[in-house]
C-alpha cells in the first residue's frame, strides 16, 4: 500500500513540475492562467490569487493548467492575456517549457543522487575469461587485490584504477600466493573486452514484461543448460541464447534445491538486435561511493544527457521497427513493478528512477502528436512557416485524432501489463507443479 501511495505521489510531483514550467512561461509572456490544479477531477481545496484559481483536486495522478484561449474552439476576446494573441514562437516556448521543467528536475535529481552517495553492485575481482592476447598476463581464477597500490573490491574498480598509456602495477593472488605484475600494455577497457570477471549463470534481476518475467523466472535462479547444452557461466549462457535460431528455447533452472525446465521465446533487443530474455547478472559485491559537489554535477549531467540520448535512440528504433512496440511498451503496472525493484537498492537509486521517469515524461510530451506539447509546438512551427495558423477545423480534428491515439496507447499499454502479469502468474504456478512432480 505504501509503494502505491508513493508511486502516485511521485507521479503527481512530476506532472505538477511539468505544469509549473508552462505556468512560468505563460506568466513571462503575460498569458492569463485561469486554473492551476494539482490532481484531476472534482476540486477539494481552492483559492484564487489574481486571475488564477489554484486548486487541489480529487484524483492525484498529475495536474493541469488552463490558460485563457488555449482551446481551438474556445471563443474569447482577443486580449493581450489570451494565448491566441501571442506570437507563434512565444506559444512554442510556453509549450516547450513544461517538458523542459521535467528535464531540469531530472538533472537536479541525478546530481542529488550522486551527492548523497551512489550504491553500486559489481562482480568480484576474480578473472573468469582471458583472451589469448593476455593469457601470459593473468589466468582464470586470479584475484585482483590491488591496482596501482589501490585496493579493489569490485571489478569496476579495476577499470577505474588502471591508467591510460602508462605503466600499471597489479597485485594478484594466484594459487594462494600473491604476485606483483607490472604491465604497460593493459588499457582500462581491456578489463571489459579481453579480460572478464568470473560470472556464474545466476539471475540478478528479471526485467518486468520480458520473456523471463512472463516465464516466471526469479532472482537468484541459476541457469544450468540451454536447449540441453550445459552452461558453466554467464558468457556460455548468453552465447547459447543470442546465437540460438529456434523460436523457442528451453532452460534448465535450479531454484534452491529444486530443478525444473522452462520453455520461453527470446525477444529482440531493439538497440543491438541481439536475442535476449530479460535478465541481468547477479552482482555479489555491493558498495557506496561518495562524490563532492563538482563530481556530483559532472556525473549527474553526464547521466542525464546519456539517458536522454538512450531514450531517443530507443524511440528511433521503435519508429523504424513498429513490430517491436508490443514488447517494449509498458504502462503503470510495469512502472510500479520497476519502482519496487528500485526501492530495494537505496535512496540514490529511487531518486535516479524518479529522474528517469521525469525524462521519459519529457520525451513523450515532445512527440509531435496533436494534444501533446510536441503537437502544439508543431502547430506553432507550421504557423511560423506559413505565416498564418492552421484552420480551426483542422486543429480541432487533429487534436481529436491525437486524443484517440493517446487513449489507444494507454489502453494497449495497460492490456500489455495485465497480459504479462497473467503470463507470469500462470508460469509460476506451472513451475511449482513441475517441481512438485519431480520430487
Amino acid at each position: 500500500m505504501f509503494n502505491i501511495i508513493g508511486a502516485i505521489v511521485a507521479l503527481g510531483i512530476l506532472v505538477t513540475v511539468h505544469e509549473f514550467g508552462h505556468f512560468i512561461a505563460a506568466r513571462i509572456f503575460k498569458v492569463e492562467v485561469e486554473k492551476f490544479s494539482i490532481g484531476f477531477g472534482p476540486k477539494l481545496l481552492a483559492f484564487k490569487k489574481g486571475q488564477t484559481e489554484y486548486r487541489i483536486s480529487l484524483i492525484p495522478l498529475g495536474g493541469y493548467l488552463k490558460m485563457k484561449g488555449e482551446n481551438p474552439d474556445e471563443k474569447v476576446e482577443d486580449t493581450e492575456k489570451s494565448i491566441k494573441t501571442k506570437l507563434w514562437w512565444q506559444r512554442a516556448i510556453i509549450a516547450f517549457s513544461g517538458p523542459f521543467a521535467n528535464f531540469i528536475l531530472a538533472l537536479l535529481i541525478f546530481i542529488l543522487s550522486f551527492a548523497i552517495g551512489k550504491h553500486f553492485e559489481d562482480q568480484l575481482p576474480i578473472v573468469g575469461e582471458v583472451s589469448a592476447n593476455y593469457a601470459e598476463f593473468v589466468q582464470e581464477n586470479d584475484t585482483i587485490i590491488q591496482v596501482n597500490e589501490k585496493d579493489v573490491i569490485g571489478w569496476t574498480q579495476i577499470i577505474q584504477n588502471t591508467r591510460v598509456d602508462e605503466e600499471n602495477t597489479f597485485l594478484i593472488e594466484r594459487n594462494n600466493e600473491q604476485i606483483l605484475i607490472t604491465n604497460n600494455e593493459v588499457e582500462p577497457m581491456i578489463w571489459a573486452t579481453e579480460i572478464l570477471p568470473l560470472v556464474p549463470a545466476i539471475i540478478g534481476e528479471v526485467a518486468p514484461g520480458m520473456a523471463a518475467y512472463k516465464a516466471g523466472l526469479m532472482d537468484n535462479d541459476e541457469v544450468l543448460s540451454v536447449d540441453g547444452k550445459d552452461v558453466n557461466n554467464w558468457y556460455e549462457m548468453r552465447t547459447a541464447i543470442t546465437t540460438n535460431e529456434n523460436e523457442l528455447i528451453t532452460l534448465k533452472i535450479k531454484r534452491g534445491n529444486d530443478i525444473f525446465e522452462k520453455t520461453l521465446a527470446p525477444e529482440e533487443n531493439i538497440l543491438d538486435n541481439n536475442r535476449i530474455i530479460g535478465i541481468t547478472q547477479y552482482m555479489p559485491v555491493k558498495y557506496v561511493e561518495k562524490y563532492n559537489l563538482l563530481e556530483s554535477v559532472k556525473y549527474g549531467t553526464i547521466g542525464t544527457i546519456s539517458f536522454v540520448y538512450l531514450n531517443y535512440a530507443m524511440l528511433y528504433k521503435l519508429i523504424t521497427n513498429p513490430g517491436a512496440i508490443k514488447n517494449n511498451l509498458g504502462g503503470p503496472v510495469m512502472i510500479y513493478t520497476m519502482s519496487i525493484q528500485t526501492a530495494e537498492k537505496g535512496l540514490d537509486n529511487i531518486l535516479s528512477f524518479f529522474a528517469a521517469i521525469s525524462i521519459i515524461l519529457m520525451i513523450m510530451n515532445l512527440l509531435p502528436i496533436p494534444i501533446l506539447d510536441g503537437g502544439h509546438i508543431f502547430f506553432c512551427v507550421i504557423e511560423g512557416i506559413r505565416r498564418k495558423p492552421l484552420g480551426m477545423k483542422i486543429q480541432i480534428a487533429l487534436q481529436n485524432f491525437g486524443l484517440f491515439i493517446l487513449v489507444f496507447l494507454m489502453i494497449f499499454a495497460f492490456w500489455n501489463d495485465i497480459s504479462r502479469l497473467f503470463s507470469r502468474s500462470s508460469s509460476i504456478k506451472k513451475n511449482k507443479v513441475q517441481i512438485e512432480n519431480g520430487k
